[in-house]
């Protein structure tokens, strides 16, 4: 098929990251650890106090950062985890001036903990979430705060944790919407290019299965009748058959060997059938007893491979009902017309055409695939009897 080129789209620094990440998940785990050993090396001389209870801090430090390697692989576990460390933090009263070693490693595990639980955790967590981020705010108050009042409590503990919680709920469920309609988008393609693919097999095997039966059905009718009269020529049509089913077999073999799930075999490759196999198609039907007759005019220009099987498709389906449909004394005729500014390609037959009350199967699968250049294609029967099958692909057409 024409193709057009598509310029890809500059890579965002998002997907960036997400490449980053799956080349190197450990390095992207370990990410925390290196922001928070940064935030302590930048802010040790911004420090007010001297860091109270030094190697408690450190342990607590290390306690609550250490887990978040296992944040994405089992967020809620890292979540309910800090609740040891952050005790002893507000026991021994390491926040604020001279804690800042525990309250900033306390502060940033809790944010990643809590938006991994978002992210991939299923919503109903989010209660046992929120309860572990007031339990932490009513430790405080009780262990730390110097005016014990409910109205302390709520609008010192209670409101600020309600809003930190509800602005890294808000983000990671951002993302996390984010992601599922991008995974729905990819899923919603893959469905698509499924279809489309089983739509073509499914044409291609109408057009192999139904034209081949039509030529191997019409040779054996002739050789039935031959062969008492005419030996030889019953043996010409047994060989005609055996040619036909063989090549039957062969383009059915191709069609389906991409089928083929478990990898043992490769998918048979050959050439689809195009303008130089007409020839032979053509001369398959002779031999089923429909004299056909070709005519091609203008400048030939190039054409896709899938214009041309499009064009094959359309002469091989056109000939088979010929043959299945026409009745009485019958011929064919196809007229190839290059034009400036398209391509046209009529097949006509003489003779009664018998009523088909069947699904016209093949029919649509043409007018699809002259669709799908931006064709047309039309079919119906003649004014002087017979049948018409005609498609138009434009030069410049495109798949």
């Amino acid at each position: 098929m024409a193709q057009s080129v598509i310029a890809p789209r500059k890579r965002g620094l998002w997907q960036r990251m997400s490449e980053f990440d799956s080349r190197h998940p450990l390095l992207w785990n370990l990410v925390p650890l290196l922001l928070y050993l940064f935030i302590l090396c930048a802010g040790a001389t911004s420090w007010s106090e001297s860091p109270r209870r030094l190697g408690l801090q450190l342990i607590l430090g290390a306690a609550l950062m250490v887990p978040l390697i296992w944040r994405r692989r089992y967020p809620f576990a890292v979540l309910l985890s800090q609740l040891v460390p952050m005790s002893f933090v507000l026991w021994f009263e390491l926040t604020g001036a001279g804690g800042e070693i525990a309250d900033s490693a306390a502060a940033i595990a809790f944010t990643l903990a809590l938006y991994n639980v978002v992210l991939r955790r299923p919503l109903k967590l989010l209660w046992w979430a929120g309860l572990v981020g007031l339990a932490t705010a009513v430790a405080d108050w009780a262990l730390n705060s110097r005016v014990r009042s409910l109205f302390e409590l709520f609008i010192g503990q209670i409101l600020p944790t309600a809003f930190v919680f509800a602005f890294i709920v808000a983000i990671a469920m951002l993302i996390r919407t984010r992601r599922s309609f991008q995974q729905s988008e990819r899923e919603v393609a893959a469905q698509r290019a499924v279809q489309e693919e089983r739509a073509r097999i499914a044409r291609d095997m109408h057009d192999i299965i139904g034209h081949n039966l039509a030529v191997i059905n019409a040779l054996a009718d002739g050789g039935s009748y031959a062969a008492t009269a005419s030996p030889e020529r019953a043996r010409e049509a047994l060989t005609a058959i055996g040619a036909t089913s063989r090549q039957a077999l062969s383009e059915l073999r191709r069609v389906l060997s991409v089928l083929r799930e478990d990898g043992s075999e490769r998918p048979e490759l050959a050439p689809q059938p195009g303008l130089s196999d007409l020839a032979a198609l053509v001369e398959r039907v002779r031999e089923a007893g429909l004299p056909v007759s070709v005519k091609t005019t203008g400048y030939r220009w190039e054409l896709s491979e899938n214009q041309q099987l499009a064009v094959y498709r359309t002469v091989q389906e056109a000939l088979t009902n010929a043959l299945k449909h026409a009745a009485g004394p019958r011929r064919a005729q196809v007229a190839i017309e290059f034009g400036e500014d398209g391509l046209s390609v009529a097949v006509s037959n003489t003779g009664p055409v018998e009523v088909d009350t069947g699904v016209r199967r093949g029919l649509a699968g043409l007018s699809e695939r002259a669709a799908a250049f931006g064709g047309t294609m039309e079919a119906g029967p003649q004014p002087s009897g017979g049948w018409r099958v005609a498609i138009w692909l434009p030069r410049a057409g495109t798949e």
